[in-house]
């Protein structure tokens, strides 16, 4: 597809659905949201993820998959059965770049992002990602800036890629409707990548209601169907922000004999600032 500079795709509107209503993170159920001030459950930031990618995905195909970065960052909330409406804007016709943002049916700016396609490969060297086991779960590391030190290994999660069986669920959860990501030909859908490293914060951390911030995903292949995969990454900065208690990473995920498949860099509100009483 031949883009110009400032052109705009098809609008993508989807009611938004909070798929995370019986998940651990309470963040996504009304009670545990409204302790922190907000007026409902959370939509999962990788519903958010999702929905903020679909246009970029039909414009540009696997292609993204292969050669392409993503930025995403979470701005504010969005709430169940809200109608949300992502644009995208190329600004960069060749390679194709493109700007993202998804409102919601009062005009707020949820999440806001960029996509864009690289001309080489991004260079991911297996060995600054150290395989180490996973914590057993009662010896996670507590949700604090003062758990850790920059440089911490995580504990990798080692898994088996299903785009059989397991995606649909996956696709119903975040209203995909692409046939790319069904039938034998299926190809993994990029919000995989950051649902797989929040359950990298989540097995590694004793997490109670927390929030995704931001990611910036850069892929370099796609994962094949049946394929073991390996998720490692590390920590490479823990700080507070007027009282919240934030946690950067960085994350790869390698294939069979180390095939690099994507490097995300992934934020998180790790502790949130208690309410004041």
């Amino acid at each position: 597809m031949r883009f110009e500079v400032g052109q705009e795709l098809p609008v993508y509107e989807v009611i938004a659905k909070n798929y995370g209503a019986d998940h651990a993170n309470r963040i996504h159920s009304d009670e545990g949201a409204a302790r922190y001030g907000f007026a409902g459950a959370l939509v999962p930031g990788v519903a958010i993820y999702a929905y903020l990618i679909r246009p970029v995905v039909d414009a540009l195909g696997p292609d993204l998959l292969e050669c392409g970065d993503v930025t995403v960052k979470f701005v504010n909330p969005v709430y169940d059965g809200e109608e949300v409406r992502v644009s995208a804007r190329i600004l960069v016709a060749e390679p194709a770049s493109l700007s993202l943002e998804l409102v919601n049916s009062s005009g707020a700016v949820c999440a806001i992002g960029s996509a864009s396609l690289r001309r080489g490969p991004f260079p991911i060297d297996p060995s600054r990602y150290p395989t180490q086991p996973l914590p057993a779960s009662d010896h996670l590391r507590a949700a604090t800036v003062s758990s850790f030190r920059d440089g911490d290994i995580f504990g990798a999660l080692e898994f088996t890629l299903d785009l059989q069986s397991e995606m649909a669920e996956f696709l119903n959860n975040v209203l995909e409707t692409s046939p790319i990501y069904r039938g034998p030909e299926a190809v993994c859908h990029p919000a995989l990548f950051v649902a797989w490293a929040n359950e990298s914060f989540m097995r590694n951390i004793a997490l109670g209601p927390w929030i995704h911030l931001k990611s910036l995903v850069r892929h370099c292949a796609i994962p094949r169907d049946g394929e073991r995969l390996s998720l490692r990454g590390k920590v490479i900065e823990a700080y507070d922000r007027r009282g919240h208690e934030i946690l950067n990473a960085v994350l790869a995920v390698f294939g069979e004999a180390d095939r690099p498949i994507a490097d995300i860099s992934h934020s998180a509100i790790i502790k949130l600032r208690e309410p004041s009483r």
